[in-house]
């Protein structure tokens, strides 16, 4: 008599408030409806004892800013790491070197920077010019004016937590005194106070409109400092009195083709499958900016996601393949981050699920050590 084959089962790494403000609890239903096992992960307790697991999704983000400091946040994401070097065909949902990229916003920005397209000479989509800023024992202005035009953006290095969303509006060279690094200045670019959020789901994707910052003068001026916390600014139930448009020209949203080229691009160097990417119109060109990518977003106003997600994860499950019954020769090693591609990538396919991958620089590490002050 043929054995019965194994349930596949689905790992989900999210915190409680996560799976809370996702409803998650109707993916896992989904889930459970089409024949998957669907069980949380606790990484405080061996993994081996609570798999296997065919699929991991999961959000880590705390947890690795954390372990750039903490030692038993540290041994945590070990732990994830050694169970999936002796479980090589455990897929994760998303690769944690990517990760580690989008979290700091020094890597994710040179990262954008090296896969500007370029189509006969014209840029059809940019990132808006930035300058990292690792202390203040560095020449912000000089920096400043050889690079950048006022206004000026300034964000946190860390991509993540509460304090990342804490930015601020600079609009002289008196206001640069009040920037504290590490942190990244960027140039503003007017767009109609119109953000485009394209959130990510495997091969599909979903543009939603949102309110951002209104336009403001180009140029030095003698406005003070704005601070403001991006948050109250652009969620689609904002209404502050920084995202309420001027009149002026309405600017199209950005182009399908050019959407789909940008998020293609982004996982053929990622490996990603769930991430968001913030999309504005200049509204002087017309052209495309590229200014933050995020891991593993809220898709809020995204009502297929869940069905576009298990959808993604049944196309992953669907070709099983068995693992090696020899185990490794050698004990685990740090996982580490791809190198980006140099330009924007046309038609390039889906990159494969992630296994593991070793050569760069560690994920658990934030506090890059030789950064610029300039590009």
């Amino acid at each position: 008599m043929p054995a019965l084959q194994r349930r596949k089962r689905i790992g989900v790494c999210v915190n409680d408030k996560k799976k809370r403000k996702l409803n998650f609890h109707v993916f896992e239903e989904l889930c459970k409806s089409r024949g998957y096992d669907v069980t949380d992960v606790d990484l405080s307790l061996p993994l081996s004892n609570q798999g296997p697991f065919d699929l991991i999704i999961h959000k880590l983000s705390d947890l690795l800013v954390e372990a750039g400091q903490d030692l038993k946040s540290h041994y945590l994401v070990q732990r994830l790491q050694v169970y999936l070097d002796t479980h090589p065909y455990t897929i994760l949902l998303d690769p944690l070197p990517a990760l580690h990229t989008l979290l700091d916003r020094f890597q994710s920005y040179h990262l954008l920077r090296s896969l500007e397209s370029r189509n006969n000479g014209i840029c059809s989509v940019f990132s808006p010019p930035c300058v990292e800023l690792v202390s203040k024992h560095c020449d912000i202005v000089s920096l400043v004016r050889a690079h950048l035009t006022f206004p000026i953006i300034c964000k946190t290095q860390i991509a993540h937590g509460p304090r990342s969303h804490q930015m601020s509006l600079i609009f002289n060279e008196g206001g640069l005194n009040e920037v504290t690094p590490p942190c990244l200045l960027q140039s503003f670019i007017n767009h109609n106070a119109t953000l485009y959020k394209v959130f990510v789901v495997g091969s599909e994707h979903f543009v939603v409109r949102r309110p951002s910052l209104r336009n403001f003068p180009l140029g030095e001026t003698d406005e003070k400092t704005i601070f403001f916390n991006s948050h109250e600014v652009s969620k689609a139930e904002s209404c502050s009195h920084l995202s309420q448009a001027m009149p002026c020209p309405e600017v199209h949203p950005p182009p399908a083709a050019i959407v789909k080229k940008v998020v293609q691009s982004l996982q053929e160097a990622l490996g990603m499958s769930l991430f968001g990417v913030d999309v504005i119109v200049d509204t002087q060109s017309g052209r495309c900016a590229v200014i933050d990518v995020n891991a593993f977003p809220g898709y809020e106003g995204v009502p297929e996601f869940f069905p576009a997600l298990l959808s993604h994860v049944e196309k992953l499950l669907e070709d099983p393949k068995e693992p090696s019954p020899d185990p490794p020769a050698e004990a685990p090693q740090i996982l580490r981050g791809p190198a980006p591609s140099n330009s924007w990538v046309a038609d390039s396919a889906l990159a494969d699920p992630y296994k593991k991958s070793l050569p760069d620089t560690p994920y658990f590490n934030l506090c890059t050590p030789s950064l610029s002050d300039d590009w």
